[in-house]
């Protein structure tokens, strides 16, 4: 857009060269056959020495994309409403409740033994309250105990309502596991960052740095023929893809967006290098002072970043409507070759694994218990 308005108002027509390569259109303009390479190079120290630039119009800040990372198992839900260290607490409470218990109610010297509390009463106490059921064992009697049960029965009911108050909001929204943001980051969790064939110059670059973090993110590189490829391959292999911010973006917009908006690559936080950037051109070229007034004019009215905001939000709008009329051609195939269906759909065992996990660990554990009280009652009668 900016190189139409140019022409327009320097009144000169233009023609694109074919090339292959981003090096080729540097080498284009290095031996003269391009006056101008109308895309963003970043000003980097070792490139001026082969070619001039045009006015630095824009900054480009260098970005990696990762895969958005998927939801958790929902057998996991279980347990994300509370922290580990609560769990821990809670484990640790609940063993320390039936043994104290079991002390206080204990009877003195020659006091009746009917008001006693045994250990698996003193637990089953414990246990029933945490999770919500009565009892109908003996209720201690002396003042420490009932002080012990009622502060028992006040820490359960606070415990079980967060937990549930936790685990609707765990179920009605989602949560994602940690993704990286940060270049330090990334490196940990990668064992390779891609970048399209203009990445030899900036690995180059960052394994002069001092910095470890760059040094190592250096190593890591490697070169692969094109933005598109490389979006596509960190998405299969799960790996790190690096470019422009703004190229990223409009790539992911046109190829990644699905129809509610959200996106199968995200973008990290962190600018991995803010440089300048502007067109290539020859040196000594007689009409670089032209070009730079007006790329002067351009970038201080806006046009530049509402060109660009334009063009993104349109690739969005063009990548949700063809994923639209994709998932509306497969409802149509759906429907036609299965013509009675149901407007309710039918809880699946991936919706339902956590509680039928519960339930299996529950019958397995009874089932163990019931066949060693049996073992015991058998040998107790052998032994009589």
């Amino acid at each position: 857009m900016m190189l139409w308005v140019i022409a327009d108002v320097l009144n000169f027509t233009f023609s694109v060269l074919p090339v292959s390569t981003w090096d080729q259109v540097t080498n284009l303009v290095m031996e003269r056959t391009s006056f101008m390479a109308t895309v963003y190079y970043i000003v980097l120290p070792l490139r001026t020495l082969l070619y001039d630039f045009t006015y630095i119009y824009t900054q480009i800040s260098t970005s990696f994309s990762m895969p958005t990372p998927s939801l958790t198992t929902n057998w996991e839900s279980l347990f994300v409403p509370l922290a580990v260290e609560v769990w821990v607490s809670v484990m640790v409470v609940l063993f320390l409740v039936p043994p104290c218990l079991f002390m206080i109610t204990r009877p003195e010297v020659g006091e009746e033994l009917k008001h006693k509390l045994t250990i698996g009463d003193s637990t089953e106490i414990a246990v029933g309250t945490l999770l919500g059921q009565g009892t109908k064992k003996q209720l201690p009697e002396s003042i420490s105990g009932q002080l012990l049960l009622v502060t028992w029965l006040v820490f359960a009911f606070i415990v079980s309502n967060v937990y549930r108050g936790n685990l609707t909001a765990a179920l009605t929204l989602p949560k994602y596991p940690p993704r990286p943001e940060t270049l330090e980051q990334l490196i940990k969790v990668v064992d390779k960052v891609m970048m399209p064939t203009y990445g030899e110059s900036f690995k180059k670059f960052f394994k002069q740095s001092d910095s470890v973090v760059y040094q190592t993110l250096a190593d890591i590189m490697e070169v692969v023929p094109s933005a598109e490829y490389c979006l596509r391959q960190a998405v299969e292999k799960k790996e790190g893809c690096m470019d422009d911010y703004r190229y990223l973006q409009q790539l992911i917009a046109d190829n990644f967006t699905l129809v509610d908006g959200s996106t199968k690559i995200y973008i990290g936080r962190e600018r991995i290098m803010l440089a300048p950037g502007a067109w290539p051109i020859p040196h000594d070229a007689p009409y670089k002072p032209q070009l730079d007034i007006l790329m002067i004019h351009i970038n201080e009215a806006g046009l530049y970043e509402k060109w660009i905001n334009d063009i993104i939000l349109k690739a969005q709008d063009d990548s949700r409507k063809r994923q639209r009329e994709e998932q509306e051609k497969e409802h149509e195939m759906a429907a036609q070759s299965t013509p009675e269906t149901s407007e309710n759909q039918a809880l699946t065992l991936r919706h339902m694994q956590g509680p039928l996990m519960i339930v299996a660990l529950g019958l397995s554990l009874s089932m163990i218990v019931f066949m060693t009280e049996l073992m015991l009652e058998l040998y107790r009668k052998g032994t009589a």
